[in-house]
């Protein structure tokens, strides 16, 4: 669930730019820059994405089956972060 709200501005012909993008991939601004933010600042570092293959390699926890750690993938960053919060506030029920 998102709780915190950030104000920013832009520029006009900047925010026509993301506002026309969002709407011709159906999306809202809102979750482009989130997306945007997930990319830029949660992008993991050379040395985590190190650490996150020898887990994977090491077998020691069950990931699902390829495909479902393809899907996971291919969502990215923001729609996996979402879908995780989405599981832990279930878990919480």
């Amino acid at each position: 669930m998102k709780s915190k709200r950030v104000e920013i501005l832009f520029d006009p012909k900047e925010y026509r730019t993301v506002e026309e993008r969002a709407q011709v991939e159906g999306r809202s601004v809102g979750a482009m820059i989130r997306e945007a933010v997930a990319m830029y600042c949660v992008r993991p570092t050379e040395e985590e994405k190190q650490e996150a293959l020898e887990w994977i390699l090491s077998r020691e926890d069950d990931l699902g089956t390829w495909e479902e750690l393809k899907t996971a993938i291919q969502r990215g960053p923001a729609e996996e972060m979402d879908e995780i919060e989405r599981q832990i506030e279930g878990d919480r029920r």
